[in-house]
Formats: structure tokens, C-alpha cells, sequence
């Protein structure tokens, strides 16, 4: 059981990473393009719809990440 754990922990961790730096290009790199897009409806829908993907995977990878570590201390959400 550790084993898979700490397995996994470091899979999300790796995964957190990936999504900080594609949040970070999302951020700094599609902005302009957003602004470009203004008058588009479908691409500033478009460009909203994968703004939202990577802040809920972030949430969601904050999560695992969670529920690793109280696996990890041996406890439950209620009581940690």
C-alpha cells in the first residue's frame, strides 16, 4: 500500500507541475490571443472553456494530492 502511494503522489505531483505551467501559458501566452478574439463569441467561448479545464484539473489534482497525504498520516477528511 505505501508503495502505491508514494507512487502515485509523485505521479500528482508531476501533474501538478504540468498544470501550474500550462495555467502560467495560459495566463501569459493566450491572453493576447484572447484580446485578439473579442469580437468572436466562439473563440472567447473557446478560450474561457479551456481556462475552466485547467483550473478545475488544478483543483482536482489539489485534491489527490490531499487525499494522499492523509492516507499518508493515517487519517480520514473528518478528523485530520
Amino acid at each position: 500500500m505505501i508503495d502505491y502511494v508514494s507512487k502515485t503522489l509523485s505521479i500528482s505531483s508531476i501533474m501538478r507541475l504540468i498544470v501550474e505551467g500550462a495555467i502560467v501559458l495560459y495566463e501569459e501566452e493566450a491572453a493576447p490571443l484572447f484580446r485578439l478574439a473579442k469580437d468572436n463569441r466562439e473563440a472567447q467561448a473557446a478560450f474561457n472553456t479551456i481556462g475552466k479545464a485547467l483550473y478545475l484539473l488544478r483543483e482536482q489534482v489539489k485534491m489527490l494530492e490531499e487525499a494522499h497525504h492523509r492516507e499518508a498520516v493515517g487519517c480520514s477528511k473528518n478528523n485530520c
